[in-house]
Protein backbone atom coordinates (compact mmCIF):
# COMPACT_ATOMS: atom_id res chain seq x y z
CA UNK A 1 0.00 0.00 0.00
CA UNK A 2 1.28 3.72 -0.78
CA UNK A 3 2.21 5.45 2.24
CA UNK A 4 1.36 9.03 1.76
CA UNK A 5 3.67 11.98 2.77
CA UNK A 6 2.24 12.78 5.88
CA UNK A 7 2.52 8.40 7.03
CA UNK A 8 6.12 7.80 5.75
CA UNK A 9 7.91 5.22 7.74
CA UNK A 10 10.73 5.82 10.19
CA UNK A 11 14.43 4.96 9.61
CA UNK A 12 14.94 1.32 9.86
CA UNK A 13 17.40 -0.38 11.97
CA UNK A 14 17.45 -2.84 9.08
CA UNK A 15 19.68 -0.38 6.99
CA UNK A 16 23.20 -1.08 8.55
CA UNK A 17 23.14 -4.83 8.19
CA UNK A 18 21.63 -4.22 4.98
CA UNK A 19 24.77 -2.50 3.98
CA UNK A 20 27.15 -4.81 5.37
CA UNK A 21 25.75 -7.94 4.26
CA UNK A 22 25.49 -5.89 0.29
CA UNK A 23 28.98 -4.73 1.07
CA UNK A 24 30.36 -8.70 2.32
CA UNK A 25 28.94 -10.05 -1.18
CA UNK A 26 30.47 -7.59 -3.35
CA UNK A 27 33.58 -6.80 -1.78
CA UNK A 28 35.00 -9.99 -0.21
CA UNK A 29 37.99 -11.77 -1.87
CA UNK A 30 36.96 -9.19 -4.97
CA UNK A 31 40.15 -10.11 -6.74
CA UNK A 32 39.68 -14.06 -6.64
CA UNK A 33 37.94 -14.47 -10.06
CA UNK A 34 39.52 -14.32 -13.16
CA UNK A 35 39.31 -11.08 -15.32
CA UNK A 36 35.72 -11.88 -17.60
CA UNK A 37 36.48 -11.23 -21.33
CA UNK A 38 34.16 -8.21 -21.21
CA UNK A 39 36.53 -6.23 -18.41
CA UNK A 40 39.73 -6.79 -21.03
CA UNK A 41 37.41 -5.21 -23.52
CA UNK A 42 36.73 -2.25 -20.99
CA UNK A 43 40.25 -1.88 -19.98
CA UNK A 44 40.81 -1.67 -23.44
CA UNK A 45 38.56 0.91 -23.75
CA UNK A 46 39.44 2.80 -20.92
CA UNK A 47 43.81 2.71 -22.64
CA UNK A 48 41.83 4.68 -25.34
CA UNK A 49 40.83 7.81 -23.05
CA UNK A 50 44.41 7.85 -21.82
CA UNK A 51 45.67 7.79 -25.01
CA UNK A 52 43.03 10.30 -27.02
CA UNK A 53 41.74 12.02 -24.34
CA UNK A 54 37.75 11.26 -24.50
CA UNK A 55 36.00 8.24 -25.05
CA UNK A 56 34.85 7.80 -28.84
CA UNK A 57 31.50 6.67 -28.87
CA UNK A 58 30.95 3.57 -31.06
CA UNK A 59 27.43 2.81 -32.15
CA UNK A 60 28.27 -0.94 -32.75
CA UNK A 61 29.47 -1.66 -29.19
CA UNK A 62 25.86 -1.67 -27.70
CA UNK A 63 27.38 0.63 -24.76
CA UNK A 64 27.29 4.27 -23.61
CA UNK A 65 30.26 6.13 -22.95
CA UNK A 66 29.55 6.71 -18.83
CA UNK A 67 30.84 3.46 -17.66
CA UNK A 68 34.14 3.67 -19.13
CA UNK A 69 34.64 7.57 -17.74
CA UNK A 70 33.88 5.41 -14.46
CA UNK A 71 36.44 2.89 -15.04
CA UNK A 72 39.24 5.58 -15.25
CA UNK A 73 37.93 7.32 -12.18
CA UNK A 74 38.54 3.86 -10.72
CA UNK A 75 42.52 3.81 -11.94
CA UNK A 76 42.84 7.43 -10.98
CA UNK A 77 41.82 6.39 -7.41
CA UNK A 78 42.46 2.44 -6.96
CA UNK A 79 45.19 2.10 -9.03
CA UNK A 80 45.71 0.15 -12.55
CA UNK A 81 43.83 -3.20 -13.16
CA UNK A 82 40.60 -4.72 -13.54
CA UNK A 83 40.64 -5.40 -9.22
CA UNK A 84 40.18 -1.40 -9.14
CA UNK A 85 37.25 -1.85 -11.59
CA UNK A 86 35.56 -4.16 -9.59
CA UNK A 87 35.91 -1.77 -6.68
CA UNK A 88 34.40 0.66 -8.21
CA UNK A 89 31.40 -1.84 -9.18
CA UNK A 90 30.83 -2.96 -5.92
CA UNK A 91 30.22 0.30 -4.43
CA UNK A 92 27.91 1.22 -7.67
CA UNK A 93 25.80 -2.35 -6.41
CA UNK A 94 26.05 -1.02 -2.84
CA UNK A 95 24.41 2.08 -3.67
CA UNK A 96 21.93 -0.22 -6.05
CA UNK A 97 20.44 -1.91 -2.77
CA UNK A 98 20.98 1.52 -0.45
CA UNK A 99 18.62 3.58 -4.04
CA UNK A 100 16.17 -0.06 -3.02
CA UNK A 101 15.52 0.63 0.18
CA UNK A 102 15.14 4.40 0.30
CA UNK A 103 12.20 3.37 -2.21
CA UNK A 104 10.15 2.51 1.26
CA UNK A 105 9.01 6.28 1.69
CA UNK A 106 7.47 5.54 -1.64
CA UNK A 107 6.21 1.78 -1.23
CA UNK A 108 6.62 0.93 2.54
CA UNK A 109 8.12 -2.26 4.03
CA UNK A 110 8.00 -3.94 0.09
CA UNK A 111 10.81 -1.81 -0.74
CA UNK A 112 12.96 -2.99 3.10
CA UNK A 113 12.25 -6.12 1.68
CA UNK A 114 13.51 -5.79 -2.02
CA UNK A 115 16.39 -3.78 -0.26
CA UNK A 116 17.47 -7.23 1.29
CA UNK A 117 16.10 -9.70 -1.71
CA UNK A 118 18.86 -8.01 -3.95
CA UNK A 119 21.81 -7.88 -1.03
CA UNK A 120 22.20 -11.38 -1.22
CA UNK A 121 20.82 -12.08 -4.52
CA UNK A 122 23.32 -14.68 -6.76
CA UNK A 123 22.74 -12.53 -9.76
CA UNK A 124 22.98 -9.14 -7.80
CA UNK A 125 26.20 -10.00 -6.09
CA UNK A 126 27.54 -11.97 -9.25
CA UNK A 127 27.21 -9.39 -11.28
CA UNK A 128 28.21 -6.45 -8.70
CA UNK A 129 31.49 -8.68 -8.71
CA UNK A 130 32.84 -7.58 -11.98
CA UNK A 131 33.27 -4.75 -14.09
CA UNK A 132 30.19 -4.54 -16.72
CA UNK A 133 27.53 -2.22 -17.26
CA UNK A 134 24.62 -3.82 -16.01
CA UNK A 135 24.53 -2.52 -12.11
CA UNK A 136 24.60 0.83 -13.30
CA UNK A 137 22.03 0.64 -15.87
CA UNK A 138 19.95 -0.73 -12.84
CA UNK A 139 20.89 2.13 -10.58
CA UNK A 140 19.44 4.40 -13.67
CA UNK A 141 16.26 2.54 -13.77
CA UNK A 142 15.68 2.85 -9.72
CA UNK A 143 16.34 6.40 -10.03
CA UNK A 144 14.17 7.27 -12.92
CA UNK A 145 11.05 4.99 -11.04
CA UNK A 146 11.96 6.82 -7.96
CA UNK A 147 11.76 9.92 -9.77
CA UNK A 148 8.46 9.16 -11.56
CA UNK A 149 6.66 7.87 -8.66
CA UNK A 150 7.93 11.28 -6.62
CA UNK A 151 6.72 12.94 -9.48
CA UNK A 152 2.78 11.49 -9.72
CA UNK A 153 2.47 12.15 -5.80
CA UNK A 154 3.63 15.62 -5.61
CA UNK A 155 5.41 17.38 -8.91
CA UNK A 156 8.97 19.24 -7.49
CA UNK A 157 12.32 20.14 -9.20
CA UNK A 158 13.90 17.10 -6.55
CA UNK A 159 11.61 14.41 -8.17
CA UNK A 160 12.39 15.59 -11.68
CA UNK A 161 16.09 16.01 -11.25
CA UNK A 162 15.84 12.24 -9.63
CA UNK A 163 13.86 11.26 -12.83
CA UNK A 164 16.35 12.73 -15.13
CA UNK A 165 19.26 11.81 -13.63
CA UNK A 166 18.03 8.02 -13.97
CA UNK A 167 17.35 8.35 -17.69
CA UNK A 168 20.89 9.90 -18.66
CA UNK A 169 22.82 7.39 -16.32
CA UNK A 170 20.22 4.85 -18.36
CA UNK A 171 20.97 6.52 -21.68
CA UNK A 172 24.65 6.52 -21.25
CA UNK A 173 25.31 3.20 -20.10
CA UNK A 174 23.42 1.07 -22.78
CA UNK A 175 20.77 1.86 -25.98
CA UNK A 176 18.25 -0.81 -24.49
CA UNK A 177 17.30 2.02 -21.81
CA UNK A 178 14.26 1.90 -24.68
CA UNK A 179 13.07 -1.64 -23.58
CA UNK A 180 12.84 -0.42 -19.90
CA UNK A 181 10.87 3.32 -20.61
CA UNK A 182 9.22 1.77 -23.16
CA UNK A 183 7.72 -0.95 -20.51
CA UNK A 184 7.29 1.47 -17.48
CA UNK A 185 4.96 3.90 -20.23
CA UNK A 186 2.99 0.69 -21.57
CA UNK A 187 2.82 -0.03 -17.93
CA UNK A 188 1.26 3.35 -16.37
CA UNK A 189 -1.31 3.13 -19.18
CA UNK A 190 -2.73 -0.10 -18.49
CA UNK A 191 -2.67 1.25 -14.85
CA UNK A 192 -4.62 4.31 -15.67
CA UNK A 193 -6.77 1.98 -17.49
CA UNK A 194 -7.53 0.02 -14.82
CA UNK A 195 -8.09 2.62 -12.38
CA UNK A 196 -10.95 4.41 -14.47
CA UNK A 197 -12.57 1.06 -14.62
CA UNK A 198 -12.67 0.45 -10.54
CA UNK A 199 -13.85 4.51 -10.60
CA UNK A 200 -10.60 5.23 -8.87
CA UNK A 201 -10.46 9.18 -8.19
CA UNK A 202 -6.76 9.64 -7.07
CA UNK A 203 -5.45 11.99 -9.02
CA UNK A 204 -2.18 11.70 -11.56
CA UNK A 205 -1.47 15.23 -12.05
CA UNK A 206 -1.48 17.34 -9.04
CA UNK A 207 -0.09 20.58 -10.86
CA UNK A 208 -4.11 22.31 -10.49
CA UNK A 209 -2.95 21.65 -6.36
CA UNK A 210 -0.57 24.15 -7.12
CA UNK A 211 -0.77 27.89 -6.98
CA UNK A 212 0.10 29.42 -10.05
CA UNK A 213 3.33 31.05 -8.60
CA UNK A 214 4.40 26.92 -7.51
CA UNK A 215 3.30 26.03 -11.23
CA UNK A 216 5.28 28.76 -12.78
CA UNK A 217 8.44 28.10 -10.80
CA UNK A 218 8.17 23.96 -11.45
CA UNK A 219 8.16 24.61 -15.43
CA UNK A 220 11.05 26.99 -15.11
CA UNK A 221 12.96 23.54 -12.53
CA UNK A 222 11.80 21.17 -15.23
CA UNK A 223 13.11 23.61 -18.23
CA UNK A 224 16.30 23.62 -16.21
CA UNK A 225 16.28 20.28 -15.73
CA UNK A 226 16.08 18.71 -18.87
CA UNK A 227 18.37 21.80 -20.80
CA UNK A 228 20.81 19.88 -17.69
CA UNK A 229 20.50 16.46 -19.16
CA UNK A 230 20.90 17.36 -22.63
CA UNK A 231 24.27 18.82 -21.98
CA UNK A 232 25.66 16.22 -20.19
CA UNK A 233 24.37 13.75 -22.53
CA UNK A 234 25.93 15.88 -25.17
CA UNK A 235 29.10 16.28 -23.78
CA UNK A 236 29.33 12.40 -22.96
CA UNK A 237 28.56 11.17 -26.58
CA UNK A 238 30.42 13.74 -28.18
CA UNK A 239 33.67 13.13 -25.87
CA UNK A 240 33.17 16.79 -24.52
CA UNK A 241 33.33 18.02 -27.80
CA UNK A 242 35.89 16.53 -29.11
CA UNK A 243 34.38 14.14 -31.57
CA UNK A 244 30.81 15.65 -32.39
CA UNK A 245 29.51 12.78 -34.94
CA UNK A 246 28.96 11.13 -32.17
CA UNK A 247 25.73 12.39 -31.92
CA UNK A 248 24.52 11.07 -35.04
CA UNK A 249 26.09 7.68 -34.00
CA UNK A 250 23.82 7.31 -30.78
CA UNK A 251 20.65 7.49 -33.29
CA UNK A 252 22.31 5.15 -35.42
CA UNK A 253 23.19 2.52 -32.39
CA UNK A 254 19.11 1.73 -32.43
CA UNK A 255 19.49 0.52 -36.68
CA UNK A 256 22.18 -1.83 -35.06
CA UNK A 257 20.97 -2.77 -31.83
CA UNK A 258 17.69 -3.90 -33.51
CA UNK A 259 19.02 -6.24 -36.06
CA UNK A 260 21.41 -7.50 -33.47
CA UNK A 261 18.72 -8.34 -31.09
CA UNK A 262 16.44 -9.84 -33.38
CA UNK A 263 19.07 -12.60 -34.42
CA UNK A 264 20.70 -13.40 -31.26
CA UNK A 265 24.41 -12.69 -32.23
CA UNK A 266 25.47 -15.47 -30.78
CA UNK A 267 23.48 -15.46 -27.47
CA UNK A 268 20.27 -16.57 -28.89
CA UNK A 269 18.28 -18.36 -26.13
CA UNK A 270 14.74 -20.05 -25.62
CA UNK A 271 11.73 -18.05 -24.30
CA UNK A 272 11.79 -19.95 -20.87
CA UNK A 273 15.46 -19.18 -20.18
CA UNK A 274 14.76 -16.57 -17.52
CA UNK A 275 12.27 -18.78 -15.86
CA UNK A 276 14.87 -21.72 -15.83
CA UNK A 277 17.72 -19.01 -14.49
CA UNK A 278 14.98 -18.11 -11.71
CA UNK A 279 14.32 -21.34 -10.51
CA UNK A 280 17.74 -22.04 -10.42
CA UNK A 281 19.12 -19.42 -8.66
CA UNK A 282 16.53 -16.25 -8.26
CA UNK A 283 13.43 -18.28 -6.14
CA UNK A 284 12.31 -14.32 -4.63
CA UNK A 285 12.20 -13.18 -8.54
CA UNK A 286 10.42 -16.07 -9.63
CA UNK A 287 7.66 -15.47 -6.24
CA UNK A 288 7.72 -11.73 -7.64
CA UNK A 289 6.78 -13.12 -11.58
CA UNK A 290 4.23 -15.59 -10.21
CA UNK A 291 2.17 -12.76 -8.05
CA UNK A 292 3.00 -10.38 -10.67
CA UNK A 293 -0.19 -10.69 -12.34
CA UNK A 294 -2.49 -10.67 -9.63
CA UNK A 295 -1.12 -8.16 -7.58
CA UNK A 296 -1.07 -5.43 -10.36
CA UNK A 297 -4.47 -6.83 -11.55
CA UNK A 298 -6.30 -6.95 -8.17
CA UNK A 299 -4.45 -4.89 -5.94
CA UNK A 300 -6.39 -1.59 -4.58
CA UNK A 301 -5.52 1.74 -6.39
CA UNK A 302 -3.86 3.32 -3.73
CA UNK A 303 -1.50 0.71 -4.18
CA UNK A 304 -0.55 2.32 -7.40
CA UNK A 305 3.32 2.42 -6.75
CA UNK A 306 3.60 -1.44 -6.32
CA UNK A 307 1.55 -2.24 -9.18
CA UNK A 308 3.55 0.03 -11.54
CA UNK A 309 6.24 -1.07 -9.99
CA UNK A 310 5.59 -5.00 -10.76
CA UNK A 311 3.47 -4.41 -14.07
CA UNK A 312 6.80 -3.07 -15.09
CA UNK A 313 8.70 -6.13 -13.96
CA UNK A 314 6.17 -8.27 -15.73
CA UNK A 315 6.96 -6.11 -18.74
CA UNK A 316 10.50 -6.39 -18.94
CA UNK A 317 10.73 -9.78 -18.37
CA UNK A 318 8.27 -10.70 -21.51
CA UNK A 319 10.28 -8.28 -23.61
CA UNK A 320 13.61 -10.18 -22.68
CA UNK A 321 11.83 -13.90 -23.26
CA UNK A 322 10.69 -12.33 -26.51
CA UNK A 323 13.99 -10.95 -27.46
CA UNK A 324 16.61 -13.75 -28.63
CA UNK A 325 19.50 -11.99 -27.81
CA UNK A 326 19.86 -12.88 -24.33
CA UNK A 327 22.89 -12.87 -21.96
CA UNK A 328 22.54 -13.98 -18.10
CA UNK A 329 23.10 -10.44 -16.40
CA UNK A 330 20.15 -9.06 -17.90
CA UNK A 331 18.14 -10.64 -15.33
CA UNK A 332 19.32 -7.67 -13.18
CA UNK A 333 16.14 -5.47 -15.11
CA UNK A 334 13.91 -7.84 -13.18
CA UNK A 335 14.66 -6.12 -9.95
CA UNK A 336 10.53 -4.54 -9.62
CA UNK A 337 9.71 -8.76 -9.31
CA UNK A 338 11.25 -8.46 -5.88
CA UNK A 339 8.05 -5.94 -4.92
CA UNK A 340 6.33 -8.69 -4.21
CA UNK A 341 6.00 -8.26 -0.35
CA UNK A 342 2.40 -6.37 -0.44
CA UNK A 343 0.48 -5.17 2.74
CA UNK A 344 -2.55 -7.58 2.02
CA UNK A 345 0.40 -10.52 2.73
CA UNK A 346 1.48 -9.13 5.89
CA UNK A 347 -2.01 -8.85 7.73
CA UNK A 348 -3.70 -11.97 9.97
CA UNK A 349 -2.75 -15.34 9.34
CA UNK A 350 -1.09 -14.91 5.74
CA UNK A 351 1.59 -12.80 8.25
CA UNK A 352 3.58 -16.19 9.30
CA UNK A 353 3.34 -17.84 6.08
CA UNK A 354 4.79 -14.58 3.71
CA UNK A 355 7.65 -14.95 6.83
CA UNK A 356 8.80 -18.21 6.54
CA UNK A 357 8.33 -18.04 2.66
CA UNK A 358 10.86 -14.41 2.41
CA UNK A 359 13.08 -16.27 5.22
CA UNK A 360 13.75 -19.55 3.12
CA UNK A 361 14.50 -16.97 -0.26
CA UNK A 362 16.73 -15.56 1.21
CA UNK A 363 18.79 -18.51 3.32
CA UNK A 364 18.36 -19.64 -0.44
CA UNK A 365 19.74 -16.80 -2.36
CA UNK A 366 22.67 -16.02 0.82
CA UNK A 367 23.48 -19.74 -0.02
CA UNK A 368 23.71 -19.70 -3.43
CA UNK A 369 25.63 -16.71 -3.74
CA UNK A 370 28.31 -17.71 -1.38
CA UNK A 371 28.34 -21.03 -3.85
CA UNK A 372 28.87 -18.71 -6.99
CA UNK A 373 30.63 -16.17 -5.83
CA UNK A 374 33.55 -17.99 -3.80
CA UNK A 375 33.35 -22.00 -5.20
CA UNK A 376 31.91 -21.62 -8.85
CA UNK A 377 32.79 -18.62 -9.82
CA UNK A 378 34.94 -19.73 -12.89
CA UNK A 379 32.70 -23.45 -13.34
CA UNK A 380 30.82 -23.58 -16.72
CA UNK A 381 28.33 -25.49 -16.06
CA UNK A 382 27.18 -22.41 -13.82
CA UNK A 383 24.66 -20.91 -16.22
CA UNK A 384 25.37 -16.89 -14.75
CA UNK A 385 29.48 -17.97 -15.60
CA UNK A 386 29.27 -16.64 -19.09
CA UNK A 387 32.10 -16.12 -21.50
CA UNK A 388 34.26 -16.38 -18.08
CA UNK A 389 38.37 -17.06 -18.07
CA UNK A 390 39.20 -20.18 -16.78
CA UNK A 391 41.13 -20.82 -13.35
CA UNK A 392 44.23 -21.59 -15.98
CA UNK A 393 44.40 -17.58 -16.36
CA UNK A 394 45.10 -17.18 -13.01
CA UNK A 395 47.76 -19.69 -12.75
CA UNK A 396 49.98 -18.56 -15.92
CA UNK A 397 49.37 -14.51 -14.42
CA UNK A 398 50.77 -15.77 -10.50
CA UNK A 399 53.76 -17.31 -11.80
CA UNK A 400 54.54 -13.41 -13.61
CA UNK A 401 53.49 -11.98 -10.18
CA UNK A 402 55.50 -13.90 -8.13
CA UNK A 403 58.60 -13.99 -10.71
CA UNK A 404 58.13 -10.07 -10.97
CA UNK A 405 58.23 -9.59 -6.80
CA UNK A 406 61.54 -11.63 -6.85
CA UNK A 407 62.97 -10.30 -9.80
CA UNK A 408 61.05 -6.41 -10.64
CA UNK A 409 63.09 -5.99 -13.60
CA UNK A 410 61.04 -9.07 -15.46
CA UNK A 411 58.65 -6.50 -15.52
CA UNK A 412 60.38 -5.98 -18.91
CA UNK A 413 59.85 -9.95 -19.98
CA UNK A 414 59.51 -10.36 -23.47
CA UNK A 415 55.83 -11.59 -24.03
CA UNK A 416 54.51 -13.23 -26.85
CA UNK A 417 50.81 -13.28 -27.64
CA UNK A 418 49.79 -16.35 -30.84
CA UNK A 419 45.99 -16.91 -29.19
CA UNK A 420 43.63 -15.89 -31.92
CA UNK A 421 41.05 -14.61 -29.45
CA UNK A 422 43.11 -13.03 -26.88
CA UNK A 423 40.77 -10.91 -24.36
CA UNK A 424 41.05 -9.96 -21.56
CA UNK A 425 44.75 -10.54 -22.46
CA UNK A 426 45.34 -7.27 -24.11
CA UNK A 427 44.43 -5.17 -21.45
CA UNK A 428 46.04 -6.99 -19.06
CA UNK A 429 49.62 -7.60 -21.03
CA UNK A 430 49.65 -3.95 -22.16
CA UNK A 431 51.56 -3.25 -18.24
CA UNK A 432 54.68 -5.07 -19.89
CA UNK A 433 56.38 -2.77 -22.34
CA UNK A 434 58.10 -5.82 -24.15
CA UNK A 435 54.39 -7.55 -25.07
CA UNK A 436 53.78 -8.59 -28.65
CA UNK A 437 51.32 -10.23 -30.78
CA UNK A 438 52.60 -12.30 -33.47
CA UNK A 439 50.56 -15.13 -35.67
CA UNK A 440 52.18 -18.61 -36.81
CA UNK A 441 51.29 -18.08 -40.60
CA UNK A 442 54.09 -14.55 -40.02
CA UNK A 443 56.83 -16.95 -38.29
CA UNK A 444 59.88 -16.19 -40.39
CA UNK A 445 59.09 -12.44 -40.01
CA UNK A 446 59.10 -12.59 -35.82
CA UNK A 447 61.86 -15.42 -36.13
CA UNK A 448 64.02 -12.51 -33.44
CA UNK A 449 61.03 -11.84 -31.38
CA UNK A 450 60.01 -15.89 -30.59
CA UNK A 451 63.86 -17.23 -30.10
CA UNK A 452 64.09 -14.04 -27.63
CA UNK A 453 60.81 -14.21 -25.85
CA UNK A 454 60.59 -15.10 -21.83
CA UNK A 455 56.69 -16.33 -22.23
CA UNK A 456 54.75 -17.40 -25.63
CA UNK A 457 50.67 -17.72 -25.30
CA UNK A 458 49.80 -20.17 -27.66
CA UNK A 459 47.02 -21.82 -28.98
CA UNK A 460 46.99 -25.86 -28.86
CA UNK A 461 46.91 -25.97 -32.67
CA UNK A 462 50.18 -23.69 -33.34
CA UNK A 463 52.35 -25.60 -30.79
CA UNK A 464 53.55 -28.43 -33.10
CA UNK A 465 54.67 -25.41 -35.65
CA UNK A 466 56.11 -23.47 -32.95
CA UNK A 467 58.52 -26.26 -31.50
CA UNK A 468 60.98 -25.91 -34.61
CA UNK A 469 61.67 -21.88 -33.86
CA UNK A 470 62.16 -22.34 -29.66
CA UNK A 471 65.64 -23.78 -29.08
CA UNK A 472 65.91 -24.02 -25.69
CA UNK A 473 63.80 -25.24 -22.70
CA UNK A 474 60.45 -24.33 -21.31
CA UNK A 475 57.93 -24.98 -18.77
CA UNK A 476 54.68 -25.77 -20.14
CA UNK A 477 51.51 -24.89 -18.74
CA UNK A 478 47.76 -25.47 -19.56
CA UNK A 479 46.58 -22.07 -20.89
CA UNK A 480 42.92 -22.55 -21.95
CA UNK A 481 41.50 -19.18 -21.84
CA UNK A 482 37.98 -20.39 -22.36
CA UNK A 483 35.26 -23.14 -22.12
CA UNK A 484 34.00 -22.16 -25.39
CA UNK A 485 37.79 -21.36 -26.87
CA UNK A 486 39.90 -24.35 -27.76
CA UNK A 487 43.02 -25.60 -25.07
CA UNK A 488 45.92 -23.43 -25.71
CA UNK A 489 49.43 -23.49 -23.60
CA UNK A 490 51.54 -20.79 -21.87
CA UNK A 491 55.33 -21.34 -22.64
CA UNK A 492 58.03 -20.19 -19.78
CA UNK A 493 61.05 -19.83 -20.38
CA UNK A 494 62.76 -22.64 -17.71
CA UNK A 495 65.72 -21.04 -16.69
CA UNK A 496 64.23 -17.53 -15.86
CA UNK A 497 60.84 -18.79 -14.30
CA UNK A 498 61.90 -22.36 -13.00
CA UNK A 499 61.94 -21.28 -9.15
CA UNK A 500 58.64 -19.63 -9.49
CA UNK A 501 57.01 -22.58 -11.89
CA UNK A 502 54.94 -25.17 -10.36
CA UNK A 503 56.26 -28.37 -9.00
CA UNK A 504 53.93 -30.03 -11.81
CA UNK A 505 55.02 -27.90 -14.59
CA UNK A 506 55.70 -29.97 -17.90
CA UNK A 507 59.48 -29.17 -18.83
CA UNK A 508 60.53 -29.70 -22.64
CA UNK A 509 64.00 -28.94 -23.99
CA UNK A 510 64.64 -28.73 -27.70
CA UNK A 511 68.24 -30.25 -28.25
CA UNK A 512 71.17 -28.06 -29.76
CA UNK A 513 70.70 -30.14 -32.56
CA UNK A 514 67.30 -28.44 -33.52
CA UNK A 515 67.02 -27.45 -36.84
CA UNK A 516 65.15 -23.91 -37.13
CA UNK A 517 64.03 -22.64 -40.28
Amino acid sequence: MARTNENRPRPTVWLWPLLAAAMFFRFYELGIKPPHFDEGINGHFVLTIWRDGFYSYDPTNFHGPLYFYLLQIAEVLFGRGVESFRIINGFLGTALVYAVFRMRHLVGSAAVVAGWILAVSPAFTFYSRYAIHETLFVIGQILFVTGRLQWISAPSRRAAAVLAAGLVIMVASKETFFIFVGTWIIAEAIIRVLEKLEKSDRPWNRFSELSAAEGLKLKRDVVVVIGVSLFVLTALFTGFFENMKGIGDFFKAFDVWSKTGSNGNGHEKEFLYWIKQMARYEWAILIGFLVSIPSWLFLRSESRAVRLILLTGFGTWLAYSIIPYKTPWLILSFWPLTFFCLSHFERGKTRFVTALVLGAVLVHGVVESRRLNFVDYANSAEPYVYVQTTKDYTSVMDVLRKQIAKHPESRNSSIVIMVQDPWPLPYEMSQYPKMRYARLEDIDSNMDILRNADLILIDDSAIEGLRRVFPKRFGRMSFHLRDAYGAGWALFDFEKFQSVLPAQVVVEEIGPGAVVK
